[in-house]
């Protein structure tokens, strides 16, 4: 095989140089545990509407990685039809899970002082985990979103026409939601104005997770915020073995979280993290997640904000919306404004926008990252036994574009695939390389 040759290197024996980490995509990269984060405050009140039309291009956007695709978009259940669609083709199958939480931790300032659904990173809906096996996972998801993580206006729009079980078409009535959840069963879910998309994101994982992190515990039992001893699995079924996960936040604010690495579990007090405080937080957040055997990604749909300029910040933090942009850029994902700081801000085009989300999730899917750092050079890739080539970068260092094959990402020590060379379903992927000092934990000869 190829890879022997590297054994002769500087006479060294073939202990000494290479690791192996090898994956199958049946349990790595096919499975995407994909995270709803509403901001379900009542300063979105006036953007409910927006985001509750323009979610099916959102969901559509973010599964299909066809750009310019023909297929409907017009309504949720078509986005949703489609997404299945699109992921058990032969080409491409994502083993995919969407569940919807919000952005209020607190649970004592919702609709009621007891925990409500959404709060404190408790998932909404029954089921409130929509994967493949789910029937009708467009009502499903749907309902979720609408019925119990979208703060409505008490006042909607009335429409007296509308029939039940017709498609959503323009503005969402009260008949609407009438139909859809139950009359009036709809209002009252505005959550509270403190918004921790991060401590959400948190508390959801930990709900889910099989072994909680100790962190998970931090606050005590008279806290309200809420996850306590006895409340683990709660969010059952949220994170699988080996699934990649990402958490996509929609809000029209920054981020309020108030952990920090100062606290210890089971305090009775804690001291807010204060406003500005952004590196301390995203620390903080950036070491949490790592504590996940899950590999975590972020993506936020959020206020404009760029390079100290914030017309666009419509009331919001600066320092909160750097927290959220921080994530991203630790975590290698996506930031993706709500308004366009060179247009008057305007709003964006989600079509466009959520087509990039889309990639992403794509890319989250042909990602591998490494045990070890590699001597680059050394690097060689096998999928089926067949070895794959080095990718060619046809674009620049900051902006790369990629042809046929593999590349080495180095901030992130990790393998990706790119065109052709994307394995199939099942497909075993082996990527064999010289470790930078250590020794090797397994020797594939």
């Amino acid at each position: 095989m190829p890879f022997l040759a590297l054994t002769l290197l500087a006479g060294c024996n073939s202990y000494e140089l290479f690791r192996v980490t090898g994956y199958e995509q049946a349990s790595f990269s096919n499975d995407a545990d994909i995270l709803f984060i509403i901001d379900n405050s009542d300063s979105m009140q006036a953007e409910a509407t927006s985001l509750a039309t323009n979610f099916d291009i959102f969901i559509n956007q973010l599964t299909n990685t066809e750009t310019g695709s023909n297929v409907p978009t017009q309504t949720l259940s078509d986005a949703v039809d489609n997404y299945v669609r699109e992921t058990t083709g032969d080409s491409m199958y994502i083993d995919y899970q969407l569940a919807i939480t919000t952005s209020s931790v607190y649970w004592d300032d919702g609709a009621t002082a007891d925990l409500d659904p959404g709060e404190g990173g408790t998932l909404v809906g029954d089921p409130a985990v929509i994967g493949r096996g789910v029937d009708d996972s467009a009502l499903a998801f749907q309902t979720n979103l609408f019925c119990d993580a979208t703060c409505w206006d008490s006042n909607m729009p009335s429409n007296p026409d509308y029939v039940c079980g017709d498609p959503l078409e323009g503005d969402v009535s009260e008949e609407y939601l009438d139909c859809l959840c139950g009359a009036g069963e709809w209002d009252g879910n505005c959550g509270t104005g403190q918004e921790q998309g991060l401590e959400a994101a948190f508390m959801a994982l930990c709900r889910a997770a099989e072994n909680p992190p100790e962190d998970c515990y931090l606050y005590p039992e008279n806290s309200a915020i809420a996850f306590q001893s006895g409340e683990e699995h709660s969010n059952d079924g949220l994170l699988r073995e080996g699934a990649n996960t990402l958490v996509v936040i929609v809000t029209d604010e920054g981020d309020g979280s108030l952990r920090q690495s100062e606290h210890e579990p089971g305090e009775d007090n804690y001291t807010p993290a204060a406003a500005g405080e952004v590196d301390t937080v995203i620390d903080e957040y950036a070491d949490l997640f790592e504590e996940f055997d899950n590999v975590v990604r972020f993506a936020v749909i959020g206020p404009a904000y760029a390079d100290g300029n914030g017309d666009c910040l419509d009331g919001a933090q600066n320092w909160g919306v750097e927290r959220y942009q921080d994530m991203v850029t630790a975590t290698n994902g996506m930031y993706i404004p709500l308004t366009d700081l060179e247009n008057g801000c305007e709003p964006t085009d989600f079509a466009e926008n959520l087509d990039q989300l889309g990639s992403l999730l794509s890319n989250l899917l042909t990602y591998f990252p490494l045990q070890s750092v590699p001597d680059e050079s050394s690097i060689e890739v096998y999928v089926d036994g067949d070895l794959i080539a080095r990718a060619e970068n046809t674009g620049t260092p900051e902006v790369p574009e990629y042809g046929n094959g593999w590349s080495y990402d180095a901030s992130e020590n990790a393998v990706s695939f790119h065109g052709d060379a994307i394995p199939d379903y099942n497909q075993d992927v082996r990527i064999y390389y010289r470790p930078i000092g250590g020794i090797p934990r397994e020797i594939p000869f």
